[in-house]
C-alpha cells in the first residue's frame, strides 16, 4: 500500500508494533542500565533494579527473536527512489548494526549473569539460576562486551532518531510516516 506522503509503501501493522515496542523497551533498558549502576552495592534497591533490568532484558531478547523471525519472512518495504544512494546504504548499515546490538546486548548480559551467583529473578515470578560456576574473569569479559555494545547501541539509536527527524522536518518525504501507527 502506498503512503499519501510519497514515502513509498508503509510498514505492516506487525512491523510497526515490533518497532515501537522494542523502541520503548530499548529506551527503558538504557535508562535503567545507566541509573542502576549508580545505586550503592549491597542495597536492596540495587538488587531490585538489577533484576528488573535482567527481566526486561530477557523479555526484550525474546521479542527480538520474534521480530527477526517475522522480518525474515516479511521484508521491509523499499525506500523511496528519491533517497540518495548514500542515505540508503547508511540506513541499511544502521539497521544491521541496530539488529546486531539487539542480539549481542541481551546475549552478553545473560551470559555474564551465568557466571555470577545471582542468576535472574524474572519479575519475581521464578528464578533462572546460573548455568555455570562463578567466574569473575569471564563475567568481566562479558560485561565489557555488554558495555561496549550498549555504547554502540546508544550511538546508533541517536543516529536513527536524527535520520528519522531529518526525513520528517527537512526532506518531508514521508519516510518517517511509514512507521507511524496511524494511517
Amino acid at each position: 500500500m502506498e503512503s499519501p506522503y510519497d514515502g513509498g509503501a508503509r510498514y505492516t501493522r506487525a512491523a510497526i508494533v515490533f518497532h515501537w515496542l522494542l523502541a520503548l523497551l530499548v529506551f527503558t533498558m538504557i535508562g535503567l542500565g545507566l541509573y542502576m549502576t549508580g545505586v550503592p552495592k549491597g542495597s536492596p534497591d540495587r538488587a531490585f533494579y538489577f533484576n528488573l533490568h535482567k527481566s526486561i532484558g530477557v523479555t526484550t531478547s525474546l521479542l527480538v527473536i520474534a521480530r527477526l523471525w517475522w522480518r525474515a519472512k516479511n521484508p521491509p518495504p523499499p525506500l523511496p527512489a528519491s533517497m540518495a544512494g548514500w542515505e540508503v546504504q547508511a540506513a541499511r548499515i544502521n539497521h544491521a548494526l541496530l539488529y546486531m546490538c539487539l542480539v549481542v546486548m541481551p546475549l552478553s548480559g545473560f551470559a555474564a549473569t551465568q557466571f555470577t551467583k545471582y542468576g535472574i529473578k524474572y519479575f519475581g515470578l521464578f528464578k533462572i539460576p546460573p548455568m555455570g560456576s562463578e567466574n569473575k574473569v569471564v563475567y568481566d569479559l562479558l560485561q565489557g562486551i555488554h558495555g561496549v555494545t550498549a555504547t554502540l547501541l546508544i550511538v546508533l539509536v541517536i543516529v536513527h532518531v536524527i535520520a528519522a527527524l531529518k526525513h520528517l522536518f527537512v526532506d518531508r518525504d514521508g519516510v518517517f510516516q511509514r512507521m507511524l501507527p496511524a494511517k
